[in-house]
């Protein structure tokens, strides 16, 4: 009889598989409007420009925006769960049902990683900045990076310097998206006159749950823990226990948005002005910032954007925060 080995089989199967779905860890919701603020403080030259420096300041400099952030949420699973799946949309200076980004939340694995920071050569459709004076086409095709007087490369240190966890428990964010944008106007913003460059960007979010911003906070101040490999610190990822004891739940505490972002900062003659180099390109400039967001308002407040390209994602009502 080999019935006795195969249920064994069986069972360790069944076992290893309860095990793998125990693990899995919900995506965060974090659909809403956001206030995010970038930091501009690391700016280089580059050192082998011998027309002038390209940097403006003053410096440090800042960006707010107020960021829409529209999140799928899987219905027909039972129960329902969040998708990584997000349109994020800057409201000063996007039509949100047309030109809003999509991008993905997942965690932050060492291969996602490695696979979504490599550099990818990109144009702008559908945002078509084609129209706007300065553009070269084709975009953004050829990787730039400071240099030396040597032209030899300059790391970054604010990029250099963001680590995110290499073992599990991931942290969740979405990692390396790259896109271009066209400064044109700097009116509704406190920044350095740079209208009429165009920046082309490398930005990571990563989504954590401040113990600051607990409704128990600074009794339990003793349920925050340092991410193992970073500078971040964030609420115990223990189930909730510790929060407990104070009469709160992780749901409690809002995410917040850590990051870094930035990149070659183009500025056209015909645009800004400026003068090409000594070797007849464009001036550049390259500068790096840290960002942080806070949730200002949930998802009921997003106005609702109804079109085929968008489904239900564009309908808070139909994806709501499935943990509460």
């Amino acid at each position: 009889m080999r019935t006795a080995p195969i249920l064994v089989h069986v069972l360790f199967f069944l076992l290893n598989f309860i095990t793998v779905c125990s693990q899995q860890r919900d995506i965060p919701y974090v659909a809403g409007l956001w206030e995010i603020t970038y930091t501009y403080n690391e700016l280089v030259g580059p050192l082998d420009n011998l027309v002038e420096n390209p940097c403006s300041g003053p410096f440090p400099y800042r960006y707010t925006w107020r960021v829409r952030i529209y999140q799928d949420v899987d219905t027909e699973a039972d129960p329902a769960r969040t998708t990584g799946l997000v349109r994020t949309c800057w409201e000063e200076w996007m039509d949100c049902p047309s030109e809003a980004r999509v991008w993905n939340i997942a965690e932050g694995s060492p291969e996602i990683v490695r696979a979504n920071c490599i550099f990818r050569a990109y144009d702008e459709h559908p945002l078509d900045w084609s129209r706007f004076p300065g553009y070269r086409e084709g975009g953004y095709q050829r990787k730039l990076f400071p240099t030396d007087k040597n032209t030899d490369p300059v790391p970054e240190r604010l990029w250099s310097n963001f680590h995110v966890a290499r073992e599990a428990p991931f942290m969740f964010g979405t990692f390396c998206n790259q896109f271009s944008w066209y400064d044109e106007d700097i009116d509704i913003k406190v920044a350095p006159p740079y209208a009429g460059s165009w920046r082309h960007e490398n930005e990571t979010w990563v989504f954590l749950r401040d113990i600051s911003s607990c409704p128990c906070f600074p009794s339990c101040v003793e349920c925050e823990e340092q991410i193992p490999g970073t500078m971040f610190k964030q609420v115990k990822d223990d189930g909730g226990e510790c929060l407990g004891r104070y009469g709160t739940k992780p749901q409690d505490c809002p995410y917040t948005i850590k990051g870094v972002g930035g990149g070659p900062v183009r500025y056209p003659p015909e645009t800004t002005g400026r003068d090409r180099d000594e070797f007849g390109n464009d001036q550049v400039c390259f500068s790096y910032c840290n960002i942080h967001g806070t949730q200002l308002r949930g998802p009921e407040e997003l106005p609702e954007i109804l079109n085929q390209e968008w489904g239900d994602m564009g309908r808070s009502s139909q994806n709501r925060d499935p943990n509460k």
